[in-house]
């Protein structure tokens, strides 16, 4: 199954989370750029709260559907 676009997960992600939703994507990683950024373990990131301090779901994998099955409350 091809994944989501972009687009398509943050409208996934709304209907969700309502109007704090939002997703975040990192680009994928190549031969040059491998191992540079310790902090993106995945590629794909979605949640509520603008993914900020007040962010209560978030998910995160290497494609947006992997991201929306991870979903899940955040402690803290």
């Amino acid at each position: 199954m091809k994944d989501m676009t972009r687009k398509q997960a943050l409208e996934e992600a709304t209907k969700r989370w309502g109007e704090t939703a939002a997703v975040r994507s990192f680009p994928r990683a190549t031969r040059k750029t491998a191992g540079t950024s310790r902090l993106a373990r995945y590629r794909c990131t979605v949640g509520d709260g603008y993914l900020g301090d007040r962010c209560s779901i978030e998910g995160q994998g290497d494609t947006w559907r992997e991201a929306f099955e991870d979903a899940r409350p955040r402690c803290g």
